[in-house]
């Protein structure tokens, strides 16, 4: 049996993967956790972008030493809506799986999980910033995780 490889070298042919496709490659990061008492941490990580499946859908892999790998898989599904993605996330590490319908919203790209919020902004070719938010009862929402994201 031949093995079927899991990244592809590009978007398939007729599909638009632009949303998430722009980030691909490696990039350098911050991630601040941010505690519920008020107290921060911040760690130095990194975050590779590509194609998978193939070429119908981004992958990523975000690596904090000593706290997590995680790995995305997402893919547009017209089904959702127009304009959204689903988005699946797994970090063996922490033992999470978050589900998430993403879609471009103003210049942001916003994740919405439910009771979980992922907010890609400030998208520019060579950085970008990441927010992990969780809703609390009252419904308000409580950062979690920032990361200033660059090119490396």
């Amino acid at each position: 049996m031949t093995p079927v490889p899991f990244l592809a070298d590009g978007p398939a042919p007729g599909a638009d993967l632009s949303l998430f496709g722009r980030f691909t490659g490696s990039w350098a990061l911050d991630c601040t956790e941010h505690e519920a008492d008020g107290s921060t941490t911040v760690r130095r990580g990194e975050w590779h972008f590509g194609y998978a499946l193939g070429g119908h859908a981004t992958t990523d892999v975000w690596i904090l030493p000593g706290v997590e790998h995680g790995v995305s898989v997402r893919f547009p599904d017209p089904s959702a809506g127009p304009g959204v993605w689903r988005s699946t996330w797994v970090g063996p590490g922490r033992r999470r799986v978050h589900t998430f319908l993403a879609a471009a919203s103003g210049d942001d790209i916003v994740l919405d999980g439910g009771d979980l919020r992922w907010t890609f902004s400030g998208l520019e070719p060579d950085r970008f910033r990441w927010r992990n938010e969780a809703r609390l009862p009252d419904g308000t929402w409580r950062l979690q995780q920032s990361f200033e994201v660059w090119r490396s």
